[in-house]
This record gives C-alpha cells, structure tokens and sequence, in this order.
C-alpha cells in the first residue's frame, strides 16, 4: 500500500500450557501457584486457556471468583501438574531422572515399587508431579525423546461452571463452525472439544456454546445528564490543509510477549489493524495521502511514553489507540499539550473528554445509551405502561438517572407518558392486565437482571406474556444464565453502540474485500478497525462526512464548553424468532 510504513509484521502465539512469561510464583498450602492480576477483559475462559489450569481448579482456589472478575483482582492459579511415562535411558539412574522431572526419588519409588531395588534400560518409569514447565524443559534437554505424558489434572472436557464466558449461539442456515469460530474468535478445536463434537458438520438451529470475551466497561459516576452548549468553532480544532498526514496507530500486539500478554488480546489487535489497514486503502481511493505509523503499545505505561517521545510523532496528525483503557490518559494528556486529535476506538472513560477537547470517544457511553433507550422509549411507548426499575447496585445509578432525566425532561408532542418508578421487589405490583408493560432495568448486574428475569417469569402467569416488553442493557448478551427463550418470550431490546449484521449489504461487500485480502473471515473487531479509521479520517482529515460504514454511525457532539467529543449514536435491537434485529428509531 502506497505511502503506508509497516512497523510490525508477525503476531507471536503461547503455549498453552506453558508458564506466562514473568509470572509470579506463590507457595500455598505446599504448592506452587501463578499469581495473576485480573486486566480488562480477563475471563476465566481466557485464564484457563494462558495457564493451563482447569476451570475448577481455579475456581477452587478463588472461592466466588465464579461469580465474575474484577478488574486489578489477585487470583492464584495452581500449577497445573501431569505424571509422565518415563523410558530408562543408557546410565541414567533415579538421583538423575528425579532432578529432570523436579521431582524426589521418594515419589518415584512411591510409585514405582520396583525401582527400589534398581532400575535397568529399557524400563517404563511414572513419574508423578510433574509441572508443566519442568516437563517442557526436560523435553527441551532431552536426547531421547523417552518420556510421554499420561495424565494430568487438567481435565479432558472442561465443565463450565460459570456462567459469564460462554453464550449459546443458534446456527444460522449460512452458517459452518469454521465461520462461527472467525466470527466469534475461537479456534474450531476448542468449539469441537466445548460441544463434544465429533465434526466439524452443523445444521441451521443447532445450538453450540461458544466462549466469549466480556467486554467490561468503566462507569463514571455521573448523577445528570450534562447539557450540550452551542459554542463558536474554536480555531485551533481545524485541520491545517496538507498534501500528506500523518496517522498513528497504537495496539497492544505484544509481539515479545511479556506480562498481560494473551492470544486473544494479540489476536483482537491484530484484527483491528487488518480492518484499518482496508480502510486506508479506502480512503486513498477518494484523495487521502497519508503515512501511517503502526505501534505495538502493549498495556504498559513504560512502553506507552516511550512511543509518544519517538521523534516522528511531533509531526503526527491524528492518533487512534490504544485499546485499553488504562493508558489511554497518557495519550490524551500528550495530545492535548500537543493539539493532536485522539480517537479512542474501544470502550474509554469519560473523564478523558473533561477540558480536553482533542478526544473523540467513538464508542457512546452507558449514560448515552441509557438516553438514547428512554428517546425511544417516550417515541414508541407512549400509550403504554412505562415501569423503570432502580437497581440496588450504586454502579448502575448513572444509567437510571440517566434514562429518567431523559424520559421525564426531553420534548415531546402531545402529553408526557406517567413514568412509573419501582424496585425489583415491587414492579410487578404497578403491572396492569390488559395494557402493555414496558419493563426497563437498566443494570450490568448480572445476578440482578437474572433474578428480575426470574421473576418476570413466574409473575407472567397472571399476564399475557405477549403484552409484557423488557428493555434492559447490552451487558446482557452475556449473561447467559438469562435463558434465550425468557428474552424472546419477553421481547427484549436494549440500546448498542452499533450494529453487525453480515446480511447487509454493506457489510457483505466489506466481507468479500476482507476474505480476498486476507483468505479469512472478517470478525467484530476488524469492522471497528474499518469504521473508525475511515470515518475519522474523512471527517477530520478530508472533512468529508462519510457514512458509508459498516456497523457504525457516528454523531460526534461535544461534551460541553472546551471538552471532548462522544459519539451521541446508538441502535435498537430487538430479539425476535432468537435473533436480533434493528429497529429504526
């Protein structure tokens, strides 16, 4: 691609079973455990797959860690264990095979009675214990190839205990478990050995489970809904004119590994650059001639800093990354010093945007949706029973303050719907037979939404349960205790950021430009690289606005006098027949 400079190249994987790189090592109770700080985005699905250990084996050892991860959380990992058939090489002896396996010659003779008298070549030895990484760097220091693994503690068939990793997807009838595992991330193999599959063969309606990354989002504690000022167009917002910009692009591919390093994170960085990367060609094709930098910024503060003093940055244009959210500050201070524009392209914090107003959040967030849940509830709902719940979690406040404010403060034509305020102990006490009830719980509280559901079922007995709509948050896409057929029953709707759906058109003509340049199916997070580089840089750049995306629609506006920018747009989804569709507000 022309003009475009390639920084990296090849994204390096794990080893499934082997010890993360630099992890900390805790003795508990006689064994030895990996010590891990929950990051954003951590599941116990992706604990499990880093460092080898069964699910129940941590769950065992973080009693309620079932329950849900919190970021900066210290879990304890044990070290996963395996005995190994060991075959009695030409002058070896126990005192030798005991120091390879790190394991005492007490426990081999333990278990292999006989050896107590001596051990001859040729003989078949278990040894028992043997850590995962002892067994890889025997292996490594090993000329006869001699051992074979025959047990280990990591179970065969991982029972999921939990409930907030995996989700059960019906099979749609264009749908192969090749393209189910690009679409949601996860290699066949790991689909096959989760659903007991013996093929890879599926049929419309089957339903598989498939894990998951949850998407966590920061709730800033926020109690109104701030106004938009009209203000005059400060100079120094607009984009000088140039024959070429310059654009970074920093994404934690970790390509040395190193701590926090996943397959998955690196996987999702590398994915969003594909998408950017189409994007750029796009934006070429209507008059952008630009140099693009592309930065591996990992998640650490070090590395962060030291891309930013890089001497080609002075001469940036425009930044997108980085996708966690911990460093993202870092980047929003330099750029405003600098009075470079800053596209945050992943869920950020709203404080970024306070007396910065270099930043652009393209992702809307929660108190934004909430708004836009009550627009479309005052819009279509108004001749119907409207109960908004308040949840009992204080985290959730900003939403409910924010759907109220909007409901109860927004113009309207005509009279105001009454708008009935309730708790989760006391709703169904305000429903009435014969009307329609909207039932909005605005909460990412997944023991709550679970309970309400709950009780929405068995209080749907006296009601016509086809009169009965919920309208909750897309936190619950996975929660998936919440049976899918309590949500279809229930007419569930919640408002989303943005909407993918690989029937439009113009995310199948982007689908057969991402499978021609990189022989793969496109993923999620490959359209949001798409999106966002190719809006924001003919909006800022070119000063086009383009709306010829994908799953996005951005309405950039201003959070108030010499703020930032969040994207103001959000889409209704509604789930009918199992699937979900957009509703046009």
């Amino acid at each position: 691609m022309k003009n475009l400079i390639f920084l990296l190249f090849l994204i390096s994987t794990l080893h499934s079973f082997a010890q993360p790189e630099n992890a900390t090592i805790e003795l508990i109770n006689g064994k030895k455990h990996y010590v891990h700080i929950v990051q954003s985005g951590n599941t116990l699905w992706g604990i499990h797959k880093v460092y080898g250990a069964s699910v129940e084996d941590i769950v065992n050892a973080n009693p309620g860690i079932e329950k849900g991860l919190n970021e900066g959380q210290k879990i304890v990992i044990p070290v996963p264990i395996q005995t190994v058939l060991h075959e009695v090489a030409a002058k070896e002896t126990l005192f030798g095979i005991s120091k390879k396996y790190g394991v005492t010659i007490e426990q081999i003779i333990l278990t292999n009675p006989e050896a107590e008298a001596g051990i001859q070549v040729g003989q078949k030895l278990k040894i028992p214990g043997v850590e995962s990484e002892q067994l890889l760097e025997a292996k490594n220091n090993s000329d006869t190839g001699n051992d074979a693994l025959l047990s280990t503690n990591k179970a065969t068939q991982t029972k999921l205990s939990f409930s907030d990793t995996v989700i059960v997807h019906v099979v749609l009838n264009h749908e192969t478990l090749y393209s189910i595992s690009k679409r949601f991330m996860v290699p066949v193999e790991d689909l096959q050995k989760l659903n007991r599959l013996k093929s890879t063969k599926l049929k419309p309606g089957d339903s598989i489970k498939i894990p998951v990354k949850k998407e966590r989002i920061e709730i800033v504690k926020i109690r109104q809904v701030e106004k938009v000022e009209k203000q005059k167009v400060d100079s120094t917002l607009l984009f000088p004119s140039k024959k070429t910009y310059n654009i970074a692009i920093l994404l934690p591919f970790y390509l040395e590994k190193g701590e926090g390093s996943t397959n998955l994170v690196s996987n999702l960085a590398t994915e969003f650059y594909m998408g950017a990367k189409l994007a750029i060609d796009s934006l070429e094709n209507i008059g952008l001639v630009a140099k693009v930098f592309v930065y591996d910024s990992k998640n650490d503060t070090i590395t962060v800093k030291n891309i930013l003093t890089k001497p080609e940055f002075k001469e940036m244009d425009i930044v997108f990354g980085p996708l966690f959210p911990e460093n993202m500050d870092i980047v929003a201070n330099w750029c405003k010093l600098n009075k470079v524009r800053l596209v945050c392209p992943a869920v950020a914090n709203s404080s970024l945007l306070k007396n910065n107003p270099f930043v652009y959040n393209a992702i809307p967030s929660d108190a934004t949706l909430a708004k836009g849940l009550a627009e479309f509830t005052l819009k279509n709902n108004s001749q119907d029973q409207i109960i908004v719940i308040k949840s009992s979690n204080e985290k959730d406040a900003v939403m409910y303050d924010s759907f109220r404010t909007t409901f109860l403060m927004s113009p309207i034509i005509g009279n105001r719907p009454k708008l009935i305020e309730a708790t989760l102990e006391n709703y169904a006490s305000f429903m009435k037979k014969g009307n329609k009830v909207i039932l909005v719980f605005p909460t990412n509280e997944k023991m709550l939404a679970l309970k309400f559901m709950n009780s929405l079922n068995n209080a749907a007995l006296k009601f016509d349960a086809d009169r009965i709509a919920v309208y909750g948050t897309k936190e619950w896409l996975n929660f998936d205790d919440i049976k899918p057929f309590y949500k279809n029953k229930f007419n569930f709707h919640f408002a989303s950021p943005n909407d993918l759906n690989y029937k439009y058109p113009s995310t199948e003509s982007l689908h057969r430009k991402y499978r021609s340049m990189y022989n793969s199916d496109m993923t999620k997070m490959a359209v949001q690289g798409f999106d966002v580089l190719f809006y924001f840089c003919s909006d800022l750049l070119l000063n086009k606005k383009n709306k010829e995306l994908v799953m996005n629609n951005y309405s950039m506006k201003q959070k108030g006098i010499e703020n930032g920018f969040e994207n103001s747009n959000y889409f209704i989804l509604e789930q009918e027949d199992f699937e979900f569709i957009q509703i046009q507000k």
